[in-house]
């Protein structure tokens, strides 16, 4: 069958087109370097904060630290009390588990990559 006539995918999609580019239909396609560039947005950082703040009930528990680690990326280090390190690790870790992929998917929207760590406070 000629490759310029083949039909259109069964869930609805276009038919095939010769020499797509293969970049989807977002502008510049993901990481492209093109377009406008969101590296230097605080919003996935400041999204995991006030989650974080939100989950410890006591902001004065928590000490958040933002440390850049190289160009787009970024770690969060969260000190925290004991009593307030299980609510954020939550059972099985699924609550830190569900907080890293929020602000990852947050994160990617802007080209960055951001770490969550959690650890006890030192007194």
């Amino acid at each position: 069958m000629d490759q310029q006539r083949r039909p259109a995918k069964r869930d609805g999609g276009q038919p095939y087109k010769k020499g797509g580019g293969g970049r989807g239909r977002f502008v510049g396609g993901r990481g492209s370097g093109r377009g406008r560039s969101f590296t230097d947005s605080p919003a996935a950082e400041d999204l995991a904060e006030y989650v974080i703040t939100v989950l410890a009930r006591d902001p004065n528990a928590v000490q958040i630290t933002r440390n850049p680690a190289g160009y787009g990326r970024s770690r969060l280090s969260v000190n925290c009390d004991p009593a307030v390190t299980g609510r954020l690790i939550g059972k099985e870790g699924r609550t830190i588990t569900a907080l890293r992929q929020l602000v990852r998917a947050v994160a990617g929207r802007y080209g960055k990559r951001v770490d969550i760590e959690v650890a006890l406070q030192n007194d």
